[in-house]
């Protein structure tokens, strides 16, 4: 902004009266522009002038979403405990304005829950969803999508230990995941004709901390296992596959479907990876690649 009023303040100098008004209107305005985003940084009041019963007009809603987005921004700043409670009285105000309750949830659905959102926080929207139905203003079959929701996501989620399961290996033997042996585990679920899985893999397989790690040993065991567990496409496709990935990784499929008939694992998007600790414990649950790798080194 600083910037900007520079290049208003050059260009108002040959304005005379008319352009030292609307200088000082711009350089009043980028104050208070500042002094607002400063007052907004305050997490707990970051709502407080704002008039949860008004009307939402097409403005209001412009308005309120650079809010949400600039508010859900700043949210990592203060504990996970204290951003979900805070999301939590942030539903709750909203209650008062059905129109604006609707909105809000779909809002925070986008930025929160899906995929392709760099805003998204799965403790977080779990913190919405159970404000949202405990608030019960949502009601008959409208509660389904979100409970569903709430189900998944409170599966395997950070500081559990991760839900065991039986796959069928390339020579046709059977194995558990607990089975596996490493300090930390890489478990990637992924489906073989999706280009986004293809990418992930090329990128794991080239990585130089991976591969360091799997052929690290600490206490009689791998550093890193990575389990890549193949869930769509032919098993014979899948085979042939197998030969020319890594033989250091550990492949997988789900031969009998039960990953996803008994929904062990909410795979919301594939390639889905989570990282394990010792005694399978979850460090990271669906998380980007680039994160498991900063988590790593």
């Amino acid at each position: 902004m600083g910037e900007r009023v520079i290049e208003v303040v050059a260009g108002t100098r040959g304005l005379g009266y008319i352009g030292c008004i609307i200088w000082s209107i711009l350089v009043s305005c980028a104050c208070s522009s500042g002094k607002y985003r400063e007052e907004r940084r305050d997490i707990k009041h970051f709502w407080d002038e704002y008039d949860f019963t008004d009307t939402l007009s097409d403005a209001k809603l412009g308005v309120t979403g650079q809010m949400l987005v600039d508010y859900l921004t700043l949210l990592p700043q203060v504990s996970n405990e204290q951003a979900c409670n805070n999301l939590k009285q942030l539903v709750a105000k909203s209650v008062v304005n059905k129109e604006l309750n609707i909105w809000l949830l779909q809002q925070m659905e986008q930025l929160l829950y899906e995929s392709n959102s760099s805003l998204r926080n799965d403790e977080f929207y779990i913190a919405v969803l159970e404000e949202a139905l405990a608030s019960e203003t949502i009601k008959g079959m409208m509660r389904v999508h979100p409970m569903y929701q709430l189900k998944m996501l409170r599966k395997n989620l950070p500081g559990e230990k991760a839900t065991d399961f039986v796959f069928t290996t390339a020579d046709g033997r059977t194995r558990c995941l607990w089975d596996v042996p490493a300090k930390y585990t890489l478990l990637m679920f992924y489906d073989l004709t999706c280009e986004h899985c293809q990418k992930e893999i090329w990128e794991l397989s080239a990585s130089p901390l991976i591969n360091r790690l799997l052929s690290a040993r600490e206490r009689n065991s791998p550093s890193l296992s990575l389990v890549a567990i193949c869930m769509e496409g032919d098993v014979d496709t899948w085979k042939r596959c197998c030969a020319a990935l890594p033989a250091a990784w550990v492949h997988g499929y789900d031969s009998e479907n039960k990953l996803v008939e008994k929904e062990l694992y909410f795979l919301r998007s594939l390639p889905s990876l989570y990282l394990l600790g010792e005694d399978k414990m979850v460090l990271l649950k669906d998380a980007p690649i680039g994160k498991v790798l900063d988590y790593l080194n």
